[in-house]
């Protein structure tokens, strides 16, 4: 099932309060409830510039309730919704527990209601109101209010409340007033795209349960095991470790919204934690777990699983919108050696990217054209340098690299082509050691060095390695300034390759004051661009696909006849045959 209605994306300069109104709120309004919209001017079909149609992708209305979903994951190291930061919390807290002002169609990926019925921009992008829908709840019963809203923003600004990246959010605004008992409004310092997510994505929560004087109490309450928020389900038990159990509320408020007919079918969701994949795998073999993601060699073992007609369940290759990950070398340009451009590229020169993605990826990945959009979603113009050990050989000697004393290793001025690459993950090792080899063959000593993970970031944010080889993952949202901004380094922040190049700094601060999304990618492009031409990353391949292996007893409903959503797998639409 889908629920259509049009979505304006410019309106004329003469409504009274935005410029950025949208009228799918007012559709959704009159036919939810039929709630007003306030004192702003409709606009005349001759002030439109552009329509574009918008779709609220909803599932099965008929679907089949009830029933325990299995499935593996990250574990969380807590469950605070105020403080969390890893994946395995995220994937409990923002996907079944609580709600945020805003809500993103998983078809479109369009910001539609949620917690909030309707919201404004300003011309300049600096002013947000949102207006509650007085329908919420929380899983107590208790209504959710306009003060439970500002606390949930508020909470950030307490001194020892433990949550960085969220602090540093808030301060960008200057003001949080409740102008009634329905509506917010938000006042930004600057112009800056990622505000309205900020605003649109932050987690709800009930100030009667989170808020305590004691700043302790805040970071670490009784509901940091237990999180009770506004969303369908609320956690019943976290056992560290082995699982968390999840357990549907049958008052969920939200059930009604179009996104969600049709969805949050089951009675109970169980996350197991499992860190051998291996042993995970065995389990879903043996129908202990309904759901997994895979990695390449799990997928390679599931195609010949599948093949068994009593196999317990079926693979897809998951081939959408949401950008997938890639692999890259990452040197440090404080190094004197990385300082010339001339070297950096002659190295990538040396790495086989198309035998990488055969050997290691049977073929199901591309070569990224730069660090910030995939392949798919590409409009510059950098082409990578393909595979040519000799081409790299000559760029070396012109840089003055040869081998002098006949000893196989490149030297210049008594000193040996030698760096040390370090790593933290056994995927990315297997892959470093095949780049190893191809370098040995010119002449190039590049040693890779696997430490632990927590070592791995300690080196990265005191800037103590030459160079380092990991896999990152694409958002959505793309925003380049804390990796490539020169603004961020130093110990600590996030500019790992001490990168500085002024003209990017200044696209990037342009590209993040502009909140139109096709205006930013075309300056976020260029930067692109820039980045990729300097070569102070090296990257080798980016996954194609997301490998993925479900249950044949769940039912996945069908959008434009593939079981998935163009930017999400629609997992809250799932239900048991």
């Amino acid at each position: 099932m889908r629920f259509d209605y049009y979505r304006l994306n410019h309106l004329s300069k003469n409504i009274r309060f935005p410029s950025l109104i949208n009228l799918s709120f007012l559709l959704f309004l009159l036919l939810n409830n039929n709630l007003a919209m306030g004192t702003v001017t409709p606009p005349s079909p001759k002030n439109i510039k552009s329509i574009e149609k918008l779709t609220i992708a909803s599932g099965n209305k008929n679907a089949h309730k009830g029933g325990s979903l299995y499935y593996t994951a990250y574990e969380p190291n807590h469950l605070n919704p105020i403080t969390y930061r890893d994946s395995g919390a995220r994937e409990i807290l923002d996907q079944w527990v609580f709600e945020s002002l805003l809500d993103f169609d998983v078809a479109t990926h369009q910001p539609i209601p949620r917690i909030a019925r309707s919201w404004r921009i300003s011309d300049d992008g600096k002013i947000f109101n949102f207006k509650l829908d007085t329908r919420a709840k929380w899983a107590d019963r208790k209504p959710v209010t306009i003060e439970d809203v500002r606390f949930s923003f508020e909470v950030f600004a307490i001194k020892g409340v433990k949550a960085l990246s969220r602090k540093a959010s808030l301060n960008k605004f200057s003001k949080i007033e409740v102008l009634d008992k329905e509506t917010i409004r938000f006042t930004a310092m600057e112009t800056l795209f990622k505000n309205f997510y900020f605003l649109a994505k932050t987690l709800i929560v009930p100030r009667h349960l989170y808020y305590y004087d004691n700043v302790k109490k805040i970071n670490k309450n009784k509901y940091t095991k237990k999180p009770m928020g506004s969303g369908p389900y609320y956690v019943k038990k976290w056992t560290k470790g082995k699982k968390c159990v999840l357990i549907k509320n049958p008052k969920y408020w939200g059930a009604s919204l179009p996104q969600n007919i049709g969805a949050y079918n089951f009675d109970k969701i169980v996350i197991k934690y499992i860190r051998d994949r291996q042993i995970a795998f065995e389990m879903l073999k043996k129908g202990k777990l309904d759901y997994m993601r895979l990695w390449i060699d799990h997928w390679r073992q599931a195609g010949d699983v599948v093949k068994n007609k009593k196999a317990k369940f079926n693979t897809i290759a998951m081939d959408n919108k949401q950008p997938q990950g890639f692999g890259y070398i990452g040197f440090n340009l404080d190094k004197p050696l990385f300082k010339d451009l001339n070297l950096r590229k002659a190295l990538y020169h040396l790495i086989n990217k198309k035998e990488m993605i055969n050997k290691n990826l049977d073929g199901l990945a591309v070569i990224p054209r730069g660090p910030l959009y995939s392949v798919r979603d590409y409009e510059g113009s950098f082409n990578p340098p393909i595979y040519n050990p000799k081409k790299a050989q000559q760029m070396l000697a012109k840089s003055g690299w040869q081998d002098r004393n006949g000893d196989y290793i490149l030297d210049k001025k008594g000193k040996k082509l030698v760096f040390t690459l370090i790593v933290a993950n056994s995927k990315i090792l297997k892959e470093a050691l095949f780049i190893q080899e191809g370098m040995k063959k010119v002449g190039v000593d590049m040693k890779v060095k696997l430490v632990e993970w927590n070592t791995f970031v300690k080196l990265l944010n005191e800037g103590k390695f030459d160079a380092f080889a990991n896999g990152k993952s694409r958002k959505i949202l793309v925003d380049p300034y804390f990796q490539f901004h020169s603004d961020n380094i130093g110990a600590n922040k996030s500019n790992y390759l001490h990168y500085k190049n002024p003209k990017v700094d200044s696209l990037i601060e342009l590209g993040r004051k502009i909140m139109d999304k096709q205006k930013r990618k075309k300056i976020f492009t260029q930067v692109n661009d820039i980045i990729a031409n300097d070569y102070v990353i090296a990257q080798w391949s980016e996954i194609k696909y997301t490998f993925l292996a479900i249950s044949k007893n769940i039912n996945l409903p069908k959008y434009d006849k593939k079981p998935y959503y163009p930017y999400n797998l629609g997992m809250k639409y799932w239900y048991f045959k």
